[in-house]
């Protein structure tokens, strides 16, 4: 009769070989890039009234994670547990709301001369989407009545096939040396930080299987919220590891990458990847200030006299290894543009600014519904047109070109 650990070893190994393909099956067939994830965009204002008028309670945006016909059609099960997860955060959300306008309307009597409205604000961002892996981040920021909001974010990692969540163990062999490469990463990410038992934090993370990642197309990134290993001051902790910086830690599947591919990311933190494909470690980081638009490559900051807010970039790396930068943000005038830039190891270069923007809006009375479609696939999206005088919104069907603007078709 089998020991329990060797029958918890060989149940582990079965489940693995099922979850992750062989390697000749993950060369044969590489991962590619697809299109079709968009957010829907809800807003909403609650209002309260006393004897000074009406007064704003609390102020609510949720975007939720949707897709279109044709993944919906192509990966019917990865389209329902999206769809799925989508609508119980709407639900969750929706009691959000009634307990949150409660809440602000006592703090209002207890408290006037504090008083400010509440806000909640849910968003999601796509890490990385081909046909073996769909990850996604869920990002939640709220404020109250406490000395300071409160701020998060969640990694969702779905297999493209069937619809099921990635657990970590699919991805990585050894979780031991896995939190040595985070321990190790997050001192040298974060010199200055004042951590908090960190070391022994990641480890009971690790070891209760809360660690919270996602999949990227060139490595794989974990996220610490505030109070996980350091202070409320030090702010959200990221650290990525990539692929090729440390295969031997990887199953093979996982090793097998999308040649060329679009990932969006933040534009108030830092994306870590590799412009080459290799084990060299490329920072893009981008900002606004004053006007002015900021685009840092590993460490070298350049500087465009460009006034743009609400910035949504996107990098794009090529069959051939070129790389470039989609930029989407608003103008002073409230339309949208999308400036592209070149990247190389040394510089950043400006390419041109296309009148088209990922935002999408549809009249639905009283109200315009917004969307936001992501840029995942390089090689066949949909971007549109800004409306002018002369010419109508419209939306057209792209891929990025040789030179890294866009061709139709």
């Amino acid at each position: 009769m089998l020991g329990k650990k060797k029958i918890c070893s060989l149940l582990c190994a079965s489940l693995l070989a099922v979850a992750v393909p062989t390697v000749s099956e993950a060369a044969a067939a590489a991962p590619k890039a697809l299109d079709g994830f968009f957010k829907q965009v809800r807003q909403q204002n609650d209002m309260g009234k006393d004897e000074g008028g009406e007064y704003e309670l609390l102020h609510q945006r949720w975007a939720g994670l949707a897709v279109d016909k044709d993944i919906r059609s192509r990966y019917p099960e990865l389209a329902a547990a999206i769809e799925r997860r989508t609508q119980a955060d709407w639900d969750r959300v929706q009691k959000d709301r009634k307990s949150m306008t409660e809440d602000a309307r006592h703090f209002r009597q207890d408290v006037p001369h504090y008083y400010h409205p509440f806000a909640q604000n849910v968003d999601v961002l796509m890490r990385r989407a081909d046909n073996y892996v769909v990850s996604y981040l869920e990002m939640e920021a709220t404020d109250g009545a406490g000395a300071h909001g409160m701020y998060g974010w969640q990694g969702v990692n779905l297999n493209t096939l069937n619809g099921e969540e990635l657990a970590l163990a699919h991805v990585v062999k050894d979780t031991g040396k896995l939190t040595k490469l985070i321990v190790s990463q997050l001192k040298k990410d974060y010199p200055h930080a004042h951590f908090m038992d960190m070391e022994k934090q990641v480890k009971s993370m690790a070891l209760q299987r809360k660690l919270n990642w996602t999949l990227d197309p060139r490595g794989i990134t974990f996220y610490f919220n505030p109070y996980e290993i350091a202070p409320y001051a030090e702010g959200l902790l990221t650290v990525t590891i990539l692929y090729q910086e440390h295969p031997q830690l990887f199953h093979e599947a996982y090793l097998q990458t999308p040649q060329e591919y679009a990932q969006p990311f933040p534009s108030d933190y830092p994306l870590v990847t590799s412009l080459k494909d290799n084990s060299w470690r490329d920072v893009i980081a981008v900002r606004e200030q004053r006007r002015k638009l900021y685009v840092e490559l590993n460490g070298k900051e350049t500087v465009w006299d460009v006034p743009m807010k609400d910035l949504q970039p996107v990098l794009i790396h090529m069959k051939d290894k070129k790389n470039y930068l989609y930029i989407d943000g608003r103008t002073p005038e409230g339309t949208r543009q999308t400036i592209v830039f070149k990247l190389q190891r040394d510089k950043v270069q400006h390419v041109g600014t296309l009148p088209y923007t990922f935002q999408h809006k549809i009249a639905v009375s009283p109200t315009e519904q917004e969307y936001w479609r992501f840029l995942t696939n390089p090689n066949g999206f949909y971007i549109d047109r800004n409306a002018t005088v002369s010419s109508p919104a419209k939306t057209d069907i792209c891929a990025v070109g040789d030179d890294g603007l866009l061709t139709f078709g």
